[in-house]
């Protein structure tokens, strides 16, 4: 039978819990067994050195070119979770920074690494005991191939896609809301279409971040009032679309070196599963649904132009779980490139055709472009005796394409007419 003690407990234990005095103690920092870990970060920086905070181009950097690049951001509120109306955040600062590297492989692939870091971050409640202070995030290998070129010699113009992909693991040391409980691939479509003052860029793909999560096992445990089972943790569709200008179109004294490209794109993610079709129709999709808003210039430095920075800033646009209320980001990237694409020995700055070597024949040999008619008679250089004036063929190799001699021809002589008689004959 059961003492009147033990049931005076069990009573007030059960009020408790329906009254959500649960909620409360769960944000006491009294070290509760932590849930599984997963990663809720909204916002994942590209290897590319020519990528802006959020959109990159369809192309890749070229043959052995190699780059190396640091992501510097502060986010507040960066996971805020909102069950029945309250706000419980996990991680209300975060200084975070990820470290990247790429490397072109060929005309037309690359790969690259990101290595995510929380060198700081805290929070004002917990769930499942206090965030830890600085965190390891999953490790991001990928790879990009251009699958539709758009680079005409150096210029970006009309359309152009890439397809991306990206595996990223577990370190197994701590979750701090940046890694997920196993294995995530990614795979994207990037389209672009490019002028010569920006480009229109737009992404899809579908994702996965391992083992799915549902929300009675998640980190959120303890607060699932109002919140429905089926707003789980899996697959995703990453979506993005933006545009890139250059800021000299709208002004030469915004950036008379033509050395900057503005962005503005938004970005986030609808659930694939197991939530119904892209979460429609089911409660709690919205905190699996991110969307932001992202502003950025990216600028290019020193007259080489191989070190880069970028200053952008990022809006939270719901209250989705990894959604910030705003995040600021510093970038600074070094992509050593050759100066002399075309090895003709004159540098790209100065050279009119930076892909195109000069054949070093004498003819214009400062402008880095080959001459095939320097003086547009139609006659080959090779074959020109005198390749800079223009001149007739001739079969005479050293007169072939010279000026030929001008003929001067005389005035025709009248011829005197002589009478004649009607009969045809010759009047004396």
């Amino acid at each position: 039978m059961t003492s009147p003690a033990l049931a005076r407990r069990r009573i007030v234990a059960g009020a408790l819990r329906s009254s959500g005095v649960a909620l409360v103690l769960a944000s006491v920092p009294a070290r509760a067994q932590p849930g599984p870990p997963f990663d809720a970060r909204t916002w994942k920086p590209s290897a590319d050195a020519d990528a802006s905070m959020v959109l990159e181009p369809t192309t890749t950097a070229g043959p052995g070119r190699w780059n190396v690049g640091a992501w510097a951001q502060y986010a507040q509120d960066a996971v805020v979770f909102h069950p029945a109306g309250a706000a419980i955040r996990p991680v209300q600062h975060l200084i975070g920074l990820d470290l990247v590297a790429g490397l072109g492989l060929g005309t037309r692939f690359a790969m690259g690494v990101e290595v995510p870091l929380a060198l700081w971050q805290d929070g004002t409640t917990g769930i499942g005991g206090p965030v830890t202070r600085t965190a390891l995030g999953d490790i991001a290998l990928g790879g990009k191939a251009t699958l539709i070129s758009n680079d005409h010699q150096g210029v970006h113009s009309g359309f152009g896609l890439a397809a991306l992909g990206t595996l990223s693991a577990s370190p197994r040391v701590n979750d701090g809301y940046m890694s997920s409980d196993g294995v995530g691939a990614q795979l994207r479509v990037l389209a672009e279409y490019a002028v010569g003052i920006g480009a229109l860029r737009a992404e899809l793909g579908y994702a996965t971040n391992g083992p799915r999560t549902r929300w009675p096992q998640s980190p959120f445990a303890a607060a699932r009032v109002g919140i429905n089972d089926a707003a789980e943790l899996g697959e995703s569709i990453p979506w993005a679309f933006g545009l890139v200008v250059r800021p000299k179109v709208f002004s030469e004294a915004l950036d008379n070196g033509d050395r900057q490209l503005w962005e503005i794109a938004a970005h986030g993610s609808l659930p694939a599963g197991p939530v119904a079709p892209f979460g429609l129709g089911a409660r709690g999709a919205s905190l699996v649904s991110p969307a932001l808003l992202a502003f950025d210039d990216r600028i290019a430095l020193g007259h080489p132009r191989e070190v880069f920075v970028l200053a952008g800033g990022d809006l939270g646009l719901d209250s989705a779980v990894g959604v910030p209320t705003f995040r600021i980001v510093l970038s600074l990237f070094w992509a050593p490139r050759p100066h002399d694409k075309d090895g003709d020995g004159i540098d790209d700055d100065k050279d009119e055709c930076p892909d195109l070597p000069e054949d070093h024949d004498g003819i214009q040999d400062a402008d880095g472009c080959p001459e095939d008619d320097a003086d547009g008679d139609e006659i080959l250089d090779k074959d020109d005796a005198c390749p800079l004036v223009p001149g007739v063929p001739s079969s005479d190799p050293k007169q072939n394409g010279c000026p030929g001699q001008v003929v001067v021809t005389p005035p025709a002589v009248p011829v005197e007419e002589v009478p004649q008689d009607k009969a045809g004959e010759k009047t004396p």
